[in-house]
């Protein structure tokens, strides 16, 4: 696990590298423009911090899904996926790479496994460290199912009992969006934009970075507090409608286009 870590470590350098570029590249490209949107309150935090310009070019618009694709969206058949019908499903939608922190989500699964005997796991996506975590997994006698790339992510997203976003950092975290609208109980890190978007306990529940026994608490706690389950959810839902539907995104940009134009 030594090298792995290296591995990840030297990953993780390389991005913080590439983000220092892309800094020195907004900062250049923010003198010539008349306004800039950020998609939640910690971007906008993070533009006044790192000096890309002035608050009074900053207007915060927050991302938007199309809730009715994901509603409408048919779940994908356990039996197909070899799944069992009364599996408790747990599930992560995004990249296997160090951001998302699948090596937080494999090793949460081996200590959900040692409380929730019917425990499944699947992770909608693909990446980098796909072997690693497969290898791990197997290692560990955990039930895991990895889709690979798919153009059909709420589809297997609808299966899910828990969806969980352990991201490392996040300029948003859409997936969590993604989650209200599924009607999906999830649990995610407490960094960056998330804790703007999500209302811990409320609508969702938060863990600290890099803590797979945090995880898996969190997980437990849904898992036999039906009664919480059931809030989350409903709240969930109406979060989803009055802040994320992307139909007030475009209406949000259009207001924001005039305003610009007739100024």
């Amino acid at each position: 696990m030594g090298v792995q870590y290296a591995i990840i470590n030297i990953i993780i350098l390389m991005s913080k590298l590439k983000s220092r570029l892309f800094l020195w590249i907004e900062k250049a490209l923010a003198r010539c423009t008349d306004r800039i949107v950020c998609i939640s309150e910690a971007e906008r935090d993070s533009a006044l911090r790192n000096g890309i310009t002035g608050d009074e070019k900053l207007d915060v618009i927050l991302n938007g899904i199309d809730i009715e694709a994901i509603e409408k969206a048919v779940p994908m058949e356990r039996k197909q996926l070899g799944i069992p019908k009364d599996a408790y499903l747990i599930g992560m939608v995004g990249r296997i790479s160090p951001q998302k922190a699948p090596d937080t989500f494999i090793k949460a699964a081996r200590l959900i496994k040692e409380r929730i005997p019917e425990a499944w796991f699947m992770i909608v996506g693909d990446g980098e460290q796909r072997k690693e975590i497969e290898q791990y997994a197997t290692e560990n006698s955990i039930p895991l199912h990895i889709t690979g790339w798919t153009e059909t992510p709420y589809r297997y997203m609808k299966m899910f009992d828990v969806g969980l976003l352990l991201s490392r950092w996040e300029g948003f975290g859409l997936v969590i969006a993604e989650y209200m609208a599924a009607g999906k109980n999830f649990v995610a890190t407490r960094v960056d934009a998330i804790p703007t978007i999500v209302q811990d306990g409320i609508d969702g529940v938060l863990v600290e970075v890099d803590n797979p026994a945090l995880v898996a608490d969190a997980v437990w706690r849904v898992y036999t507090d039906k009664g919480l389950a059931a809030r989350l959810k409903e709240n969930a839902t109406k979060s989803v409608h009055e802040k994320f539907d992307v139909r007030r995104v475009a209406e949000q940009h259009v207001k924001l286009f005039n305003e610009v134009m007739n100024t």
